[in-house]
């Protein structure tokens, strides 16, 4: 039912013998006798191989085309490979706010608004939680809202539990009598790596640097992502996205995304339940390291109805 976010050609010419040319023997002298001089002879002509034209006619229609292998976009070395912070054993636990403005088609219809996220991460007890919102949940969603009129969508992960909380003029808390599809996926598809794989199909950046900042309580190199470099590198992973522009800020311990802003066209986010295709204006901030103690369930969770 709940997706997660979008985040986002030797040529061989065959060689051609020639025919060597028919010789004629130096007749004898005539003999006092006049003996005739014996009848010129030719040397016969060898046969042409199979591999060889007969004619320059046919050596013409028979030419050789040559192919060209495809092109390869070659990206260049020096790239940065971006970590997850969940490779940062320092952190136990933290936020990710992303904020997305769209303007394309869902399941083919027009899908333009805001696309909203608010997650929370407990690495050590395994809970997560992501509230969805804004003017374009409703078109991203649509085939799992039904037509509901939600205006607020968080899902609770808990270890091996789920839980669906929706919020509009009544409040519901629902179990999954089964699994849902693009359910499990949402804590790695709400990923700084995971968009940005989204748009290169790699883990790796290129970028200029433009200085040290502190960001989010957290020091940081901030870099200008260098978009040709960065659309090569989509090309060659066959990625149907496009940046356009962006900012990246890595800390400089962990090197995992702090911050993130991009401008993108093209198909993201397609595999883990939400078709969109379209541009996508992004922001993606990881704040409050360690100060995320718990993540309560809803009153109403406490006697969720099954679905």
């Amino acid at each position: 039912m709940i997706a997660s976010a979008l985040v986002a050609v030797g040529q061989p010419n065959g060689a051609v013998a020639e025919t060597p040319t028919a010789t004629a023997t130096t007749p004898a002298p005539a003999t006092a006798t006049l003996t005739p001089a014996p009848a010129a002879t030719k040397t016969p002509a060898p046969v042409a191989s199979a591999t060889l034209a007969k004619t320059q006619a046919t050596q013409a229609t028979q030419a050789t085309v040559s192919v060209r292998p495809s092109p390869t976009v070659k990206v260049p070395e020096g790239g940065i490979a971006i970590q997850p912070i969940t490779r940062t054993t320092s952190i136990k636990s933290y936020k990710t706010l992303i904020g997305m403005k769209l303007d394309g088609v869902s399941e083919g219809k027009v899908a333009k608004g805001d696309f909203n996220t608010e997650a929370q991460t407990l690495l050590a007890t395994k809970k997560q939680s992501f509230a969805l919102s804004g003017s374009a949940m409703s078109q991203l969603l649509g085939k799992y809202l039904r037509g509901l009129p939600v205006n607020k969508l968080t899902v609770y992960l808990f270890d091996k539990n789920s839980y669906i909380f929706a919020q509009s003029f009544l409040s519901v808390c629902a179990v999954p009598k089964t699994p849902i599809g693009g359910l499990d996926q949402l804590g790695s598809g709400l990923s700084a790596e995971a968009l940005l794989a989204s748009l290169t199909g790699s883990n790796t950046i290129y970028g200029t640097l433009l200085g040290d900042e502190t960001v989010n309580g957290v020091t940081t190199r901030h870099y200008r992502l260098d978009v040709a470099k960065m659309n090569a590198l989509a090309s060659q992973n066959r990625v149907a996205a496009s940046l356009r522009s962006g900012e990246v800020w890595l800390a400089k311990d962990g090197n995992f995304v702090v911050r993130l802003n991009a401008n993108a066209d093209g198909a993201l986010a397609k595999a883990t339940g939400v078709d969109f295709k379209g541009n996508v204006v992004l922001s993606l901030n990881v704040s409050d390291a360690n100060k995320v103690q718990d993540i309560p369930l809803p009153g109403q969770c406490s006697r969720p109805i099954s679905i």
